[in-house]
Formats: C-alpha cells, sequence, structure tokens
C-alpha cells in the first residue's frame, strides 16, 4: 500500500515539474514546418457563365428583338457573319429547328469575342425556349428551356358596371378576364351581370428569370351572380382534367354558350318576327348576332363534323356543325374560313372555324350563330346546356381532398391580402 502511494506521489511531481517548465517557455517548432500563406493552393474561381452556356468574360453581348421582315440571314450579316457560314447554319438546322418561324418582337442575342467577330447567337423561341447555335468551331445548335418561377396570388372584385371593368380596376393581367370568362362561359349570362354581383379567384403568375411573362394557371375561382353562388376548381390527375363544381360536375356543357373567346356585344337578338336591316319586312331571325371587328376569330361550339363550308347567298361564307344526333350550329356571314375548314371534318370544342366578317346580306362585320336542337332553332343565350362528363366515381375522393385544399388556400390568400391593406 506504502509502495502505490510513493509511485503515485513521484508521478504527480513529475507532471507538475513538466508543467511548470513549459509555462515558462515557448514551445516552438522548426521553420520548415511552419505553413505560409505562400504555400497555400487557391481554388481558381470558375469563369461566370450565361443562362445559355457562354463564359460572359470573353464575349460582348446585345441584345435585340428581331424587326419586322427580319430573318436570320439578315441579323447575321449585320454582325459580319458571311453568307457561307449562313448558309451552312441553315442546312444544319434543317430537322432540329425551323428558324423560318423567326417572328418581329421575339428576342435574340450576339455573342461577339475579343476580335469583334460574331460567334455565337440565342434565339428566344418563346418566353422559356430558346435555340443557341454557335460557329467559331464547327457550328454547333441545341435547344434549351429556361424553368418558369409561378408565385400564387389571389383577386377579388366587385361588378360596377362590367366583368372587365372590374378586373382591370386590380391592375392585374387583362387575361385574367377570358380565363375567368372561359370558366364560366357556360353558366353565367355575361349579357345580364348586375351591380353587385362578386368574383374572387386564386391564380398563377408566371416569371422567367424574374421577368413577368404572364398567367398561368386559375386554380380555383368563385362568382356571385343574382345571388346564386358557383364555385370552379381545377383538376388534373393525368386521367380526369378541367374545370368542376363543388359536386364534382363538369362546369363545360355540351356546347357553348358565345362561340367566342370573349363575349362580344349582342346586336340583334333571337326572335319570331324581326324587322331585317337590309330587306326592310318582318321576319324571323333564328339567331343571334355578335357585333365584333373583322377577322376576329369564331370558335366551334362543340366538337362535331362539319357538314358545310361555302359561300351561300344573303348567309355569305357559312359553316355549319353537326356535334351529335341532337345539336347542329350554323356560323354565317364569315370573311373566311380557317386553314383545313371544309366538309367532312371533325372538330373540337373550341378549335376557330372562321373568322368574323360582313359576307352576303348583312349591314356591318358580325356574326349570326345559330343553334338547332333535333332541327329546332332555339335561343342560345338563354336555353340551359347539359353538363359535360363530371368527376369520374373512381377519383371523387381524391377530387375532394382537392377541392378543401384549393378551399383553404382561397381564403388563406384572400385573407392575406386583406390584412396587408392595414
Amino acid at each position: 500500500m506504502r509502495t502505490k502511494l510513493a509511485g503515485t506521489a513521484f508521478l504527480f511531481l513529475l507532471v507538475t515539474v513538466f508543467v511548470f517548465l513549459t509555462a515558462e517557455r515557448e514551445i516552438t517548432f522548426e521553420d520548415e514546418e511552419l505553413i505560409s500563406e505562400i504555400d497555400l493552393v487557391e481554388i481558381p474561381a470558375q469563369p461566370a457563365m450565361d443562362t445559355y452556356g457562354f463564359e460572359t468574360d470573353n464575349y460582348d453581348i446585345d441584345e435585340e428583338r428581331i424587326r419586322r421582315n427580319e430573318s436570320l440571314y439578315i441579323i447575321l450579316r449585320r454582325y459580319g457573319v458571311s453568307p457561307e457560314t449562313i448558309h451552312y447554319i441553315q442546312q444544319q438546322a434543317r430537322g432540329e429547328v425551323n428558324l423560318s418561324r423567326m417572328m418581329p418582337g421575339q428576342r435574340y442575342r450576339i455573342y461577339q469575342n475579343g476580335d469583334g467577330e460574331a460567334t455565337g447567337f440565342v434565339w428566344h423561341r418563346s418566353a422559356t425556349d430558346y435555340t443557341t447555335i454557335t460557329w467559331s468551331d464547327g457550328i454547333e445548335i441545341t435547344t434549351g428551356e429556361i424553368p418558369e418561377r409561378v408565385e400564387i396570388a389571389a383577386i377579388s372584385g366587385t361588378i360596377e358596371s362590367s366583368l372587365a371593368n372590374a378586373i382591370q380596376r386590380k391592375r392585374v393581367s387583362h387575361r385574367l378576364i377570358i380565363e375567368l370568362a372561359n370558366i364560366y362561359a357556360w353558366t353565367v349570362d355575361f349579357y345580364s351581370l348586375r351591380r353587385g354581383d362578386h368574383f374572387k379567384m386564386v391564380y398563377e403568375n408566371r416569371y422567367v428569370q424574374d421577368e413577368y411573362v404572364g398567367i398561368g394557371r386559375i386554380k380555383v375561382a368563385e362568382f356571385e351572380h343574382r345571388g346564386t353562388v358557383r364555385r370552379a376548381y381545377f383538376f388534373d390527375n393525368g386521367e380526369q382534367s378541367g374545370y368542376f363544381d363543388e359536386e364534382g360536375n363538369s362546369m363545360r356543357r355540351e356546347m357553348m354558350r358565345v362561340p367566342f373567346e370573349y363575349n362580344p356585344r349582342i346586336s340583334s337578338g333571337f326572335s319570331h318576327n324581326r324587322m331585317h336591316p337590309i330587306l326592310n319586312q318582318r321576319r324571323p331571325h333564328y339567331g343571334t348576332d355578335y357585333a365584333a371587328p373583322t377577322g376576329t376569330p369564331i370558335l366551334a361550339a362543340g366538337d362535331g363534323v362539319v357538314t358545310e363550308a361555302r359561300y351561300r347567298g344573303g348567309n355569305g361564307n357559312i359553316v355549319q356543325i353537326r356535334h351529335n344526333s341532337v345539336y347542329r350550329t350554323a356560323y354565317l356571314h364569315m370573311s373566311r374560313f380557317a386553314s383545313g375548314i371544309r366538309p367532312g371534318v371533325s372538330v373540337q370544342q373550341g378549335q376557330v372555324i372562321g373568322y368574323v366578317g360582313q359576307t352576303g346580306l348583312a349591314t356591318g362585320p358580325h356574326l349570326c350563330y345559330r343553334l338547332y336542337k333535333h332541327g329546332t332553332p332555339i335561343n342560345s343565350v338563354t336555353y340551359d346546356f347539359p353538363p359535360s362528363e363530371g368527376i369520374d366515381e373512381a377519383y371523387f375522393d381524391e377530387y375532394m381532398a382537392e377541392v378543401q385544399r384549393l378551399d383553404e388556400m382561397l381564403n388563406r390568400k384572400l385573407r392575406s391580402n386583406e390584412l396587408a391593406l392595414y
């Protein structure tokens, strides 16, 4: 026992002496073991690259917009690219990208190297899609896509004079007018809106590289018209897609009430006894006249087959469509037919079939739109069209979960907007 204690005491004495001695002097290392800043190897910085893969420090970049009547040839020749090189570029592009589709207003970039020589070209075919062409070391043509950023927004408003004015007062995209009207085109009579009718919606704003490029999808909307509230929800699970109401019924109908993208002014309504403005005699007017500028696109009111597309006397250029065994529509006084519209061709609801004009007996540019049910003319403005197919029973629970999510989103977004006003 005494031996163990003596050993422990001796070990403690040695440690104490070592600490004392090292505290009195600085421990040093040989110079060759020291690391200085000179000895450090820096990781070289990567060259700055732009979205299109060019090292920006090596180029002067001009960003312009395509002007009227400009082509790739005209643009590249302006920057000194030889006709031979342009020819080879056009040859190489065949089967990859149609360079003749350049449109006025589209953006493009020219990359010039340190010698002022143009060696690269980027053409924005749309806000997100682009084509890159380089020719300094052989011709390379690639296509790319800039990812979009989507932000969710919400607005609400009250009708004072028209839906257009109510939305424009919110200082948002005018496209919302058309999109909201399209959703409710089959269920709301926009010609009978009343002061105090109310709407609200949640929708997408789209951005590319922080530049606003327009609205995306309206996710959920509500329209209160004459005391009746109708909500519409967008649903897409890969099997079914479209807008549906709270019970899963489609917001679409078998037939469009108005065959335009947005409702134009009614210049003459459906009547069994109307004074004809040219013939100056009373006769039935089994259609609705919509006054619109010449060239306004006319849409097929429903899926069907074209049975007539020709000039026919006082009707002018006329298209007739047989939709099924029940419905048939006619479109009169067109200025011209859309490409490919001829008897026997199948068309889809919303497809452009022609353009507003004043051919035949017409006092001004307009469309006379006629709807027939079992061969009998009916008033398309007041007729209650049956709905299209609703949510399949197999997806109903999935749809109702989405309805709940969108309802919460609408209420939360609108509440946030109201708080932001204070």
